[in-house]
């Protein structure tokens, strides 16, 4: 069956004028056209919806786009059951309610004592978005909604830095666990002598050249000073880990979750759009997929 699938990874790419231009033109081939949300963040699938209402006010075919989240995939999978540690389900009747509103979304604030213990952010009365759990003025948890009102996504914060999120499925089990970590990461440079990231000694020395009033010697040890070299810059890059309890099985990296779900919805007829960003990454694990860029 011919197709399109658009995986979309971060709201980033999603916002690419690209993107746009690209899902407009997909709709243009009569073809069904797929969405695939690959968000660790489940509470950004609320973004996606939001985004593609916008596009179909300029585009009423957008309408037609199905849209697919990592939560979708596993309703129907089996779980496992999580613990009142892992799943914290506090009583709001307990807590002093506070409704704030405006255009876009309705949020009702629970204290305790005066402190923000609780924030529940939904489109109306009946359909809740999330519930957002505070420890200390900071997130600790927070529960994503599906569009029928059950919990889809449980994730846990430590100093206000996500640590593991759960998708459930329509018992309210875990069948999936993203868990986050860090890992060291080289970026190498090569600067140029006319480069702003240049020591201090290059720029002097190009400022010497340009006065013209250097002795030969001079001018060759600044020509040597100003060659091009190269800088090694060590930074942190969180990834997510990923445990499936239907299978048990372990993924490195969702990348690698990633091309499983799309070896499963994938035909040989499939047109796959990714973010050009992640091309570098996905693309090696694919190497017989054609895969077009936004």
């Amino acid at each position: 069956m011919q197709q399109i699938i658009f995986l979309v990874t971060s709201l980033e790419g999603l916002h690419k004028p690209n993107f746009s231009q690209k899902l407009t033109q997909a709709l243009q081939q009569r073809v069904p056209v797929k969405l695939l949300v690959g968000l660790v963040d489940f509470e950004a699938n609320w973004a996606v919806r939001q985004y593609l209402n916008r596009l179909v006010q300029d585009n009423p075919k957008v309408k037609n786009v199905e849209l697919m989240t990592l939560a979708d995939i596993v309703a129907d999978q089996p779980g496992l059951t999580l613990t009142p540690e892992e799943r914290n389900q506090p009583d709001l009747g307990d807590y002093e309610e506070r409704l704030f509103a405006d255009q876009d979304q309705q949020i009702k604030r629970y204290l305790k004592a005066g402190h923000l213990a609780a924030e529940l952010r939904q489109i109306n009365d009946e359909t809740p978005m999330s519930l957002r759990q505070y420890h200390a003025d900071q997130v600790s948890q927070i529960d994503t909604y599906g569009l029928d009102g059950r919990v889809i996504g449980v994730t846990q914060y430590t100093a206000g830095t996500p640590t593991n999120s759960y998708l459930l499925n329509k018992q309210g089990d875990a069948a999936l666990r993203f868990v986050r970590h860090e890992r060291s990461i080289e970026h190498v440079y090569n600067i140029g002598a006319t480069s702003a990231m240049g020591e201090t000694e290059f720029a002097n020395a190009k400022q010497a050249v340009l006065a013209g009033n250097m002795t030969q010697r001079e001018r060759a040890k600044a020509e040597a000073n100003s060659v091009d070299h190269t800088e090694v810059i060590t930074t942190q890059e969180a990834y997510y880990g990923v445990l499936v309890y239907a299978t048990y099985q372990r993924y490195s990296d969702v990348f690698a979750f990633y091309q499983t779900v799309l070896d499963q919805l994938m035909t040989a007829e499939t047109q796959l759009y990714v973010d050009l960003a992640v091309n570098p990454v996905l693309s090696p694990r694919m190497p017989h997929q054609l895969i077009f860029n936004y």
